[in-house]
């Protein structure tokens, strides 16, 4: 059963895998290519998180471990940093339109 499984089903998963990640690239970028309106509005929240992501590695202090360089944890910290502010923020946003709707 288990030569079945290796033989077979692995693969077939691994395919889909493969089928499913160049549909999840591909089709987004074909969408984008025929609005270009939105495109730009896709552009401009990805360079925020860049942006954001920029501020907090510059603000990272990266202390190296006896397991991993200083470089490495100068990014895991500015990753969690980013991850954080985004976090803040979003929970800000949808605060902010919640309180809103009651005073309009």
């Amino acid at each position: 059963m288990s030569d079945v499984i290796v033989s077979y089903v692995i693969p077939i998963a691994y395919i889909a895998l493969a089928v499913a990640a160049f549909a999840a690239v591909v089709f987004p970028v074909l969408f984008m290519l025929q609005d270009i309106k939105k495109a730009k509005t896709a552009f401009i929240g990805i360079g925020a998180v860049v942006v954001v992501f920029l501020l907090c590695y510059l603000l990272a202090g990266g202390v190296a471990t006896d397991k991993a360089t200083e470089g490495q944890m100068k990014l895991v910290e500015a990753s969690l940093y980013t991850f954080y502010l985004l976090l803040v923020l979003s929970a800000g946003s949808i605060l902010y339109s919640t309180v809103s709707r009651y005073f309009k």
